[in-house]
């Protein structure tokens, strides 16, 4: 009788202690923010090299609408079935391209409608590059780390939002070259051609519309697309240009996320039996 009540309290405390760890493994992915889908990118991304690092601007998307949304510099790591291509322009004006796999560093802007993608520029050194640009390919998605320094141990859910169907239908709404997809991808442009923590000159806020518009780009990008990014950027030209304290970026930045966050809406609604 004893050894029947000690078999059964023992057995008890030993469903407890699994339920207990369970529930404490579902409580901290609960506390990661959201994972991610990066935007393929229809034309290579330029980097901006300063201080030892190559970086830019990437739209996102939020695969999961119930977590809650990464605090600015929340490291990721890349996950899906894309490989991010490096294209390095050469000094002798030649081209090379070379898998980016393991040279990336990931992290939020603050928000999940875009990330910023850096490398150590020394990377570089032996290459010989003048510039170099990254190339996103469709099915890219990004995993949140729980500690910076950690590679990220994704839970089988999150593993299924960033390589699943879920992650295959947001293509439809994030990549069909629509006039709001491309727009973004447009807006995009213009805010990797901007510097990053200063301001703008005048002469680089009236110039670089024209850099950001190059025939490839115009033969990239639906018109409709094109003539939206271009509301955006004359409406925030016209505030800096009027004297007030706004910085052309910043202004295209959030142009750039309210537009994501349409999307990102749109996507949660028609992913909604996920």
């Amino acid at each position: 009788m004893f050894r029947q009540i000690a078999s059964l309290t023992l057995t008890a405390g030993l469903l407890a202690g699994f339920g207990t760890a369970e529930t404490r493994a579902a409580a901290k992915t609960a506390e990661l923010p959201q994972v991610l889908g990066l935007v393929a990118t229809k034309l290579p991304v330029p980097l901006d090299c300063a201080d030892g690092a190559c970086s830019g601007f990437f739209s996102a998307f939020c695969l999961q609408e119930q977590r809650p949304k990464p605090s600015e510099g929340h490291v990721y790591d890349a996950a899906g079935q894309g490989d991010i291509t490096m294209v390095v322009a050469k000094n002798d004006g030649s081209i090379a391209e070379f898998s980016a796999a393991g040279l990336l560093h990931f992290e939020s802007t603050g928000a999940y409608t875009s990330v910023r993608i850096s490398m150590d520029a020394a990377r570089l050194a032996s290459l010989d590059a003048a510039s170099v640009s990254l190339r996103v390919p469709r099915r890219v998605s990004l995993l949140p780390r729980a500690e910076p320094s950690i590679a990220a141990r994704p839970s089988a859910k999150d593993l299924e939002a960033a390589n699943g169907e879920q992650r295959v239908l947001a293509e439809g709404y994030f990549e069909n070259g629509s006039p709001r997809a491309d727009a973004g991808a447009m807006m995009s442009r213009l805010i990797n051609l901007l510097p990053a923590g200063g301001y703008a000159a005048q002469p680089l806020r009236d110039g670089v519309w024209g850099k950001a518009a190059s025939p490839t780009s115009l033969k990239a990008f639906s018109p409709a697309g094109i003539e939206k990014a271009r509301e955006a950027y004359d409406r925030c030209k016209a505030y800096g240009d009027q004297g007030y304290k706004v910085r052309l970026r910043g202004c295209l930045e959030n142009s750039h996320d309210e537009l994501m966050k349409i999307l990102n809406d749109k996507y949660w609604d028609g992913s909604a039996g996920f």
